[in-house]
C-alpha cells in the first residue's frame, strides 16, 4: 500500500512497485514511479538505517539529461544530488539500469533524507516525477509491504 500526507490509504497506482526485501539488518525499498500513473506525487515510508532506491524510468530518445533533486521540509530548499550519473557525495548516488532507468540510491537513510525528491528529465520536453520520503525510527513503525 502507499498512503497519502493525510496517512490515508490509497491503492498502490498501476505501474507502480513498491517492496521490502529483508537485508541485514535493514529491509531495503524499491520505488518503481512510472508514467502510466501520470505524475502524481509518490509517497514512501523507510526506517533509519534501511537502504532505498528511487527508479527514474526516460524516454526511450536520447539526449536527455536526468537530475535527482531533493527538497528539505526544513529549509525549502531545493538541492541537487545527482545529474545523470555525477553524484554529488556519496549518501545520495545515481546509477543507471538498461535501458532507460536512472536510479537514485539513499545509504543508511537517516531522518534528514526526509523529504521530497524530484527526478527532472530535461530533453525536448521535461517531465518531473515526485516522491516523499517520510521516515520513522526502526521501531516505531513498519514498512508497508
Amino acid at each position: 500500500k502507499v498512503t497519502d500526507s493525510t496517512s490515508e490509504t490509497i491503492p498502490k497506482a498501476p505501474g507502480t512497485t513498491l517492496s521490502s526485501q529483508p537485508t541485514t539488518p535493514m529491509p531495503t525499498t524499491t520505488v518503481r514511479p512510472s508514467a502510466e500513473h501520470g505524475d502524481g506525487p509518490v509517497n514512501v515510508t523507510a526506517r533509519v538505517g534501511s537502504e532505498i532506491f528511487f527508479d527514474c524510468k526516460t524516454p526511450m530518445s536520447e539526449g536527455h539529461i536526468v537530475a535527482w533533486s531533493y527538497v528539505s521540509p526544513k529549509s525549502g530548499i531545493l538541492s541537487s544530488q545527482t545529474v545523470n550519473l555525477f553524484s554529488f557525495g556519496t549518501h545520495r548516488t545515481s546509477s543507471f539500469q538498461a535501458p532507460n532507468n536512472y536510479r537514485l540510491r539513499i545509504n543508511s537513510v537517516n531522518h534528514e533524507d526526509e523529504g521530497v525528491y524530484y527526478c527532472l528529465i530535461y530533453s525536448a520536453i521535461t517531465q518531473v516525477k515526485k516522491v516523499f520520503l517520510k521516515v520513522t525510527d526502526s521501531t516505531s513503525e513498519t514498512i508497508p509491504k
